[in-house]
């Protein structure tokens, strides 16, 4: 590993109360300074939790991840006491998208009330790369979210010890991974890679509503930590009942397989289920080899952004999408991505200034900034991240080398 970077790596070891515990103490400034800087943004949704109709939807939260995830539950407490921040603070940085918007929707009765930011402006663009022609297996990253992230996020390097749940019927799973992680949120919806062979980057996606009663989209979004294989990350996905909307981009490198893109979001039809669609991208030597696959394929290259593409006519999305439809434009200007200078290079566009696909704070009036771009290199096994754009940079700030995780 080697780093020269603002972006910190904190190693921990232990249970998952004690390791975030240890996080917690470690970016206890970092969380206050976050909280501070976006307290434009944060000061409504922690008044909001505060009326029935936010007590209620965290209340059920709550309920379900000790049910079903008691050990993340464990992990947002350790976080919490370890930087002396109140609960009730971290509860809403790792439950923001399904707050922001359910805030929004009971303002939206208001007439007097005007929403001037759109929930989804902040969201990540990612490139998934599985070329024959040019010898590419990758999966590249920009990852975006507020000004107040930008001098405050962080690298975690975790060795999580099992501990016994509900008198030793069941066990926590035993977790090595490496994540980016946001000030005051537990490891997940940014990008990582686990022990596995799994890694992974996340695209937000926006549903105009949030089901009550389910999980939040960071539990889910932690968990991914966990996955052993394919198949348990399809089952996964099944059994955990989604509040929000996500897109998840990865691959399990030790395989050099394929890629894989899929699209979440909560199936109100029918209760504690998901809608999730499954897209492989296959190189040209593949495609014989999957005619009995039962998901989408896509030759080559997929570019996904912050909406919905393949679920657009099953879940109802947020109107105000404006950044990621012109991101997605901009990508289709660009035409076809064959190597990983292509995909720098997509990924440090700023053509569009209103709404550029690599973004710095100065740059719009929007509250949203790149706070950095993850490159997962699955030929050489490496996590590269770019702290400046790549387009005009190409010197790395930081290299990981994933088979660490393997020791």
């Amino acid at each position: 590993m080697t780093s020269t970077t603002r972006i910190p790596l904190y190693r921990v070891k232990g249970t998952h109360y004690e390791c975030a515990y240890v996080i917690g103490k470690s970016t206890r400034e970092a969380i206050r300074h976050r909280i501070a800087d976006d307290l434009a943004v944060l000061s409504p949704l922690f008044a909001f939790i505060q009326t029935e109709e936010g007590f209620n939807l965290y209340r059920d939260f709550i309920k379900t991840i000790r049910l079903l995830y008691p050990w993340y539950w464990d992990e947002i407490n350790g976080l919490s006491d370890g930087s002396e921040v109140p609960l009730e603070q971290i509860l809403v940085l790792n439950f923001l998208n399904e707050t922001q918007t359910a805030y929004n929707l009971s303002k939206e009765k208001d007439k007097s009330h005007e929403i001037k930011d759109e929930t989804g402006e902040k969201g990540c663009t990612t490139v998934l790369l599985n070329r024959q022609d040019t010898n590419t297996f990758s999966l590249l990253h920009n990852e975006d979210h507020a000004t107040a992230l930008y001098m405050t996020g962080y690298l975690v390097e975790a060795d999580i010890h099992s501990i016994e749940y509900n008198d030793g019927q069941r066990h926590s799973p035993e977790e090595k991974f490496i994540a980016y992680c946001y000030a005051g949120a537990i490891p997940g919806n940014g990008f990582g890679a686990n022990k596995h062979g799994f890694a992974f980057a996340l695209n937000g996606l926006y549903p105009n509503f949030v089901a009550h009663g389910r999980l939040p989209r960071q539990i889910v979004n932690r968990a991914l930590l966990s996955v052993r294989n394919e198949e348990d990350l399809d089952n996964l996905l099944r059994i955990s009942p989604v509040a929000f909307g996500f897109c998840i981009n990865g691959a399990f490198f030790r395989e050099e397989n394929s890629l894989l893109n899929y699209e979440i979001g909560p199936n109100l039809k029918n209760s504690n289920e998901n809608f999730i669609s499954k897209c492989r991208i296959i190189n040209d030597g593949q495609k014989e080899n999957k005619g009995n696959d039962q998901c989408e394929m896509v030759s080559n290259y997929l570019v996904h952004y912050n909406h919905y593409e393949r679920l657009h006519k099953l879940i109802l999305q947020q109107k105000s999408l404006d950044s990621t439809y012109n991101r997605w434009k901009r990508g289709q200007e660009f035409g076809e991505i064959f190597t990983v200078d292509d995909a720098l290079r997509l990924l440090g566009d700023n053509e569009n200034e209103s709404f550029p696909i690599f973004r710095i704070s100065s740059q719009t009036d929007s509250n949203s900034v790149t706070l950095c771009t993850a490159h997962f290199n699955f030929h050489t096994l490496e996590l590269v991240i770019y702290q400046h754009n790549p387009k005009h940079n190409t010197q790395p700030s930081f290299i990981y080398y994933l088979n660490d995780l393997c020791t």
